[in-house]
């Protein structure tokens, strides 16, 4: 793995076209025989100093590696990669309850502290790969099983009297939705946005009109856009939402990323500049999150500082696609930010070759966590899950 700082000017030229090629296809080969089990379901985080995978957010994160899996199929034409995705699409739809109060659901567990309970985005932002996978294979069942969770969200997490607001938090075994705790916030009566978010993370309720072919979800779709794009605030965040912290100033480094790409994917429906302005503002703020080598650390501060211990791939490949997507709306401000991101994603990759297997060939995403007096390394699946989707688009646009 090589992790030596670029200079800056260095990191903002573009890197060779066959280092972008192999980067490819070693992540692709690194999802597929390191990050998703003998199902096809994410094996989640991987803790460094226990040798063992942790599952988190499982369903989110299959979804996740089926939209990689055919970027890289895509990209290579190599058939192992769709075989792949849909061995992944399988074990998803597997997950759909048939009767109960979440007929229709997926039983989309969490993980980590949170157990057994379901998040929207859990399920709505782990979606885009299953409609992707029905139309690259000419399976329905893929989008078909998404839609279902989808409308049931749709119905059942709206914020009644709220203007694009939807729970985040609905117990498995009741059907309950979460109206008045967090396992987010301590606290014996959380106001409305510790409770609930805008939750447009993929425009699930897009993605199931556009399949489904029902206008209500395009309705509710375009009504939840409008009433994100105003809560943003001038600097470009949704701080008043977790996992951001108003209180503190901690910035997510990818949930503002979520509601740009939204923002974006709505200005291209509607061709509404305030959506391409909110995208934009987002961009920018990114663009200034990222250090000099193309870093953009977890531990990021409303007032522009940032930690230095948790280098986030996936974040550094996110904001890439963002800046991706503004190029080819002719927005060149952040090509330099995108060669930079090209380069350190590239750079900061496990060797194929390295003595533990399940690093092998992995992009660097590390998170430090501590409970009590135990702290804990986790390499996460996200860096080489989004690196691989970032390097497809930037291969794509800049050859």
């Amino acid at each position: 793995m090589a992790l030596c700082p670029l200079s800056v000017h260095a990191a903002d030229n573009p890197p060779d076209a066959a280092q972008v090629r192999v980067a490819i296809a070693d992540g692709a080969d690194a999802i597929d025989g390191v990050l998703l089990d003998q199902r096809g379901a994410a094996r989640g985080d991987y803790e460094w100093q226990a040798g063992r995978w942790q599952p988190y957010e499982v369903a989110w994160h299959s979804g996740q590696a089926i939209a990689a899996l055919l970027a890289a199929h895509e990209a290579t034409g190599e058939r192992r990669y769709l075989d792949r995705a849909r061995q992944a699409g399988d074990f998803w739809i597997s997950l759909e309850r048939r009767d109960g109060p979440l007929a229709g659901m997926i039983d989309a567990a969490h993980g980590d502290r949170l157990g057994r309970l379901i998040n929207f985005t859990t399920v709505g932002n782990g979606t885009p790969g299953l409609f992707a996978l029905s139309r690259a294979t000419g399976d329905p069942r893929y989008a078909d099983t998404a839609a279902r969770a989808i409308a049931w969200l749709a119905k059942n997490m709206r914020v009644p009297g709220q203007r694009g607001l939807y729970y985040n938090i609905v117990d498995p075994d009741t059907g309950r939705v979460w109206t008045d705790r967090s396992p987010h916030h301590d606290t014996p009566n959380p106001s409305v946005t510790q409770v609930a978010r805008p939750n447009i993370e993929g425009s699930p309720f897009l993605d199931a009109c556009e399949h489904l072919r029902q206008q209500w979800l395009c309705r509710d779709h375009d009504a939840l856009a409008d009433a994100t794009r105003d809560r943003q605030s001038d600097d470009g965040l949704w701080i008043a939402f977790e996992p951001n912290d108003p209180h503190t100033g901690r910035v997510h480094p990818r949930f503002n990323l979520w509601n740009a790409e939204a923002m974006l994917r709505q200005y291209r429906r509607t061709k509404n500049r305030r959506f391409l302005d909110a995208a934009l503002r987002t961009a920018r703020r990114h663009a200034r999150m990222m250090a000099g080598d193309g870093t953009i650390d977890y531990d990021q501060n409303r007032d522009g500082s940032a930690g230095s211990a948790s280098p986030t791939g996936s974040a550094t490949a996110f904001a890439g696609l963002l800046w991706i997507d503004l190029h080819a709306l002719g927005h060149s401000e952040f090509d330099a930010h995108i060669h930079r991101a090209a380069r350190w994603l590239i750079a900061n990759r496990f060797a194929n070759d390295h003595s533990d297997p399940n690093l092998r060939g992995l992009t660097l995403e590390l998170r430090q966590k501590r409970e009590g007096e135990r702290r804990t390394t986790l390499q996460r699946d996200l860096g080489t899950i989004f690196a691989v989707r970032f390097l497809v688009a930037y291969r794509r646009a800049f050859g």
